[in-house]
């Protein structure tokens, strides 16, 4: 049966694959060969860097994609220094062309989180939908309390503190 570690495990050798043939073809002697597809130098960067985001979004799912993209930009950039040392030339258009292949891939990413977010929580007005989404800065708002209801604590030792509490000195 299919479980997502099967998944998993095939996106990461499948971005092993890419990752290989990606840096065979930009550092190896194969100038142009992006010619024969039917595609110019900056589609082929956009191509390349979009589909090796992709994939390595499925490859490591506890990572977080902005992370996965700024590593991609990086090694995209490294790409480019190592082109110079091979006798090609280093190209900050290439560069920009594997940034606008992350970025579309990342952007789709943001919005298939945020159609989820509008799924799960659609009766909410939007303000709040943002203000639940834990991946921002100063995690979720707490949601007010009614009057006379019991504040939940704050912090994990005084949540601890109520469902263990000290015992009484022998």
């Amino acid at each position: 049966m299919l479980t997502p570690n099967h998944v998993v495990i095939a996106a990461r050798a499948v971005l092993a694959l890419g990752a290989a043939t990606a840096t065979i073809l930009m550092l190896g002697p194969f100038q142009g060969l992006e010619a024969v597809l039917g595609l110019t130098d900056k589609s082929a960067h956009a191509l390349a860097f979009g589909a090796l985001t992709a994939v390595s979004f499925a490859a490591f799912p506890r990572l977080r994609r902005s992370d996965l993209a700024q590593a991609a930009l990086i090694l995209g950039g490294a790409a480019e220094i190592a082109q110079m040392f091979g006798g090609r030339t280093a190209s900050l258009a290439d560069w920009a062309a594997d940034a606008v292949g992350i970025g579309t891939v990342y952007g789709a990413s943001l919005i298939e989180s945020a159609r989820k977010m509008a799924r799960d929580h659609g009766h909410l007005p939007l303000s709040t939908i943002i203000a639940l989404d834990r991946r921002k800065a100063g995690g979720p708002k707490h949601q007010p309390i009614a009057p006379g209801a019991e504040a939940m604590p704050d912090r994990f030792a005084e949540r601890a503190s109520r469902h263990f509490p000290r015992r009484p000195a022998a």
